[in-house]
């Protein structure tokens, strides 16, 4: 199920409202929230992976750490960082998943931490809606839509552009 409404804020309100009417014991569960779009980057025929962003705000008091991502659209979802060495940009997965603090927030963007979804079944197009999901620490899951955007299209919440060079050219390796 997927609220639509003008903004991510009303979107997680009605949710929780809803949530705690209905006597849902475990309405704690939207404690942490995805806000905004995740956004996935559309592929050309070929490309075997992609990246994935979003912003993740935990409300919670307690801290939680995002651990897992599953897509089946991909073989493989991991969670990445990309980093600078010796000038050259190299992306590393990262087992242990991200902190997400009490009361902060994460932000998956390009050139940054990021989704990283490998093994595509099949080309993703501009406009195609899909879905993933987040597993936190804590045991809880979200499953968010997944809007499939242009590269220039892609902005998390400041206006930035993606930016990332189709072409793939940097490196992928794990932090052992």
């Amino acid at each position: 199920m997927f609220l639509k409404t003008g903004s991510p804020f009303a979107s997680a309100l009605t949710l929780t409202l809803v949530l705690l009417a209905s006597g849902i014991p475990n309405a704690r569960a939207m404690d942490v929230l995805a806000t905004g779009d995740v956004q996935i980057r559309a592929t050309a025929p070929g490309m075997t992976a992609t990246g994935g962003y979003l912003t993740i705000h935990n409300h919670s008091d307690e801290d939680d750490r995002l651990v897992g991502v599953v897509a089946d659209f991909a073989a493989k979802a991991e969670i990445h960082s990309m980093v600078h060495e010796n000038g050259v940009m190299k992306m590393r997965a990262l087992p242990d998943g991200i902190e997400i603090p009490a009361g902060g927030m994460v932000k998956l963007a390009p050139g940054g931490l990021h989704l990283m979804l490998m093994g595509l079944k099949q080309t993703l197009q501009a406009g195609q809606m899909l879905e993933v999901e987040l597993i936190f620490a804590s045991g809880r899951t979200l499953r968010l839509p997944a809007h499939v955007k242009r590269p220039g299209e892609i902005s998390i919440g400041d206006g930035e552009s993606d930016g990332h060079d189709q072409s793939h050219n940097h490196s992928h390796s794990n932090p052992n």
